[in-house]
């Protein structure tokens, strides 16, 4: 009788969750690859939770380059269940370089596609509402589709694509070759070279946060300072080379060159996006899933609970081109250089089932602001062009991400993101602008490969930023003119997402 009465309470559960995302909503990107499950024979589980966030063998996967742990000096390959097609013959490597190097691909398409998107409820009188002009529409409760195409050519080259179709077009977010073990130990010098999926600025996926997706803050600050600001430090699927290693297996360094930013209408400009970043994990699995700790977890029950701590720090220098505002001719963009360098660090905190992490980022933009407009006198004669603000921003952006594992299938959890600007003088003498979001939420593990999550907005702001909005930061709030400070919960949100 009880396991019925439990069993009817999970179903209730799980079919009110189910109604909620056709009631609420938002999106997101993820990116796990079913492509995977398929080659080794196992569940999406063995490396994920409430996917795409990975487990502590998931992340070892990730920074072996898409490999599994090796066991006993063992090969990825000894891991592969899925038929694989000989593309020449193993005699070949003896007789190299007068024959081609031989490789394989699998018998089977290695093709996984995804489906996700959302809804979203604006509460009435809050300023999403006023934005929007709404409380809820169906708009986006299927936003985007994902084709991924990844595997592995051999034991040390390994692959990862994703191409987006959206009601933007179509897009290649994501193309590169992974290049493992070129010299010295395993896993001590790898490059990775293509789109990448984002610069390595942390020992952690880009999709590694329960309640808002990306581990770190998805905030241009450069955007919050000009309206047509796009970088978003670490961030983006960005074209570039990425050298990288795990050494002793607790130690885990990155640097890269990746391709500078410029808004519609302006040239690239010479690449000179440059990053690096250290970490190291103290306790629990080790990076790469391998030495004394392996690839062992404590409880096969639960393989996401361990007892560990790590530490990240990274430096970063870029160039972003945006419009100053200046010109005279509408829609024709006037390039400004703004140049960008940013420290920040982070900790993980991994407590059994309780997950905690906390991170800083600062950033310092040489000239991020729009200058003053066009002006015209007595039309129709020409207008005179305005004056650039070349002056200096700084900001800093902070995040907090508690979550707790109840079950494989239930994680709550919190998040906190605080960003601070630090400006001109407007003209009540306010020298600066903060946000910060609280997103409480729930994320469902629906099924393996099905996963829905709902979270609340709340939001308190001092002042706004220098380009009228904080949307750049994710907010919606909008504090009158002189009003010190406004505190509003903004939206009830849900994202759904399937793979196959």
């Amino acid at each position: 009788m009880k396991r019925r009465r439990w069993r009817s309470l999970i179903i209730v559960l799980t079919a009110i969750a189910t109604a909620m995302v056709t009631y609420f909503g938002g999106m997101s990107d993820a990116s796990a690859v079913p492509s995977f499950a398929r080659k080794y024979k196992t569940s999406c589980l063995t490396c994920h939770t409430v996917y795409p966030v990975l487990n502590p063998f998931g992340e070892a996967f990730r920074r072996n380059g898409y490999r599994m742990p090796s066991k006993d000096r063992s090969m990825d390959s000894d891991a592969i269940k899925d038929e694989q097609l000989a593309l020449g013959q193993e005699e070949y490597r003896d007789i190299f370089p007068k024959a081609v190097w031989p490789d394989q691909i699998p018998q089977a398409v290695p093709l996984s596609m995804m489906v996700n998107g959302g809804v979203s409820y604006n509460f009435p009188n809050s300023d999403a509402h006023a934005a929007n002009g709404n409380a809820f529409t169906w708009n986006g409760v299927t936003t985007e589709f994902h084709l991924f195409g990844a595997g592995a050519f051999s034991d040390s080259l390994t692959y990862f694509a994703q191409l987006t179709l959206s009601s933007e077009g179509v897009d290649l977010e994501t193309g590169y070759l992974l290049l493992n073990d070129i010299v010295g130990p395993r896993h001590m010098f790898n490059v990775w070279v293509g789109r990448l999926m984002n610069p390595s600025l942390t020992s952690f996926g880009l999709h590694s946060s329960y309640m808002g997706d990306v581990g770190t803050p998805a905030i241009s600050l450069s955007g919050l300072y000009n309206p047509t600001g796009t970088f978003t430090l670490g961030q983006g699927h960005t074209d570039g080379v990425e050298a990288n290693g795990i050494l002793a297996h607790r130690f885990t360094y990155a640097v890269g060159w990746i391709a500078s930013g410029a808004i519609a209408g302006l040239r690239l400009p010479t690449s000179e996006d440059v990053y690096g970043h250290l970490g190291y994990k103290i306790g629990g699995m080790s990076l790469d899933g391998e030495g004394p700790s392996g690839a062992q977890v404590a409880d096969a029950m639960r393989p996401w609970a361990e007892t560990s701590l790590t530490l990240d720090a990274f430096a970063y220098h870029g160039l972003s081109l945006v419009d100053n505002g200046t010109g005279v001719t509408a829609g024709t963009p006037v390039r400004q250089d703004d140049k960008i360098d940013a420290v920040g660090a982070s900790i993980r905190l991994h407590l059994e089932s309780l997950v905690l992490t906390s991170g800083i980022q600062y950033e310092r933009h040489s000239s991020p602001y729009s200058g003053t407009a066009a002006t015209a006198e007595n039309p129709p004669n020409p207008a005179f062009p305005g004056a650039p603000d070349y002056r200096v921003g700084k900001a800093i952006a902070q995040y907090n991400e508690l979550s707790y594992v109840v079950y494989p299938w239930l994680v709550p959890g919190i998040r906190v993101e605080y960003t601070r600007l630090t400006m001109r003088p407007d003209a009540d003498g306010v020298d600066g602008a903060n946000l910060i979001r609280v997103t409480p939420g729930v994320a469902f593990a629906l099924r393996p490969n099905v996963k829905l999550v709902v979270t609340g907005s709340f939001e308190r702001a001092t002042g706004l930023p220098p380009s009228g909005s904080w949307g750049a930061a994710g907010g919606s709030i909008a504090p009158p003119v002189g009003t010190v400070s406004k505190l509003e919960a903004e939206q009830i949100n849900a994202a759904l997402a399937w793979a196959f």
